[in-house]
């Protein structure tokens, strides 16, 4: 299946769904693909097990990139199809927009379990409280590091010397 079918599949489902291509390559120019899916985050463990579902092959689970838009927190959850067949492979990335009030996802670990690295650094690295979530340990950050404290935010529970690099930052 391309990335146009998967883009297809996704829109009779009712998502918001859009493609994306680029250019790679030094010697050998090649357009790489990207289906972007917007989803809600009720809705994200049935749009990845859709994913698993339709897909040939089963997804290979890349990482979860994060975005502080101020009020918001965007997730993004990569996948790739074709993987390791360079001409064929293209991404899936989920988009997940949460408020900083409520800022919680489902775990996806019983469906995907090479994600709970991924959940588990946003949980320490931008404070997202992922339900589910079978181990909480702190993957990067040191026991003893402050607590509500998180690296990767850019409002005030980033870390204090980090935040001098933001001062007058809007999104």
């Amino acid at each position: 299946m391309n990335a146009e079918e998967i883009m297809q599949q996704f829109q009779e489902k009712g998502y918001e769904v859009r493609l994306s291509e680029r250019e790679t390559g030094v010697k050998n120019r090649v357009k790489r693909k990207g289906v972007w899916v917007t989803v809600g985050r009720e809705n994200l463990r049935d749009a990845v097990s859709f994913l698993q579902e339709i897909a040939e092959e089963y997804p290979h689970f890349s990482i979860i990139s994060t975005a502080d838009l101020g009020d918001d927190v965007e997730l993004n959850y990569h996948f790739m199809l074709g993987y390791g067949k360079w001409l064929e492979e293209f991404a899936v990335t989920f988009k997940v927009i949460i408020p900083k009030t409520d800022l919680s996802v489902p775990s996806l670990t019983d469906i995907v379990p090479a994600i709970i690295f991924s959940e588990r650094e946003i949980t320490e690295m931008m404070g997202v409280e992922v339900e589910g979530l079978p181990d909480k340990r702190h993957l990067f950050l040191t026991p003893d590091f402050p607590e509500g404290v998180y690296p990767w935010r850019r409002d005030e529970t980033g870390p204090k010397e980090t935040n001098k690099l933001y001062e007058g930052w809007k999104p």
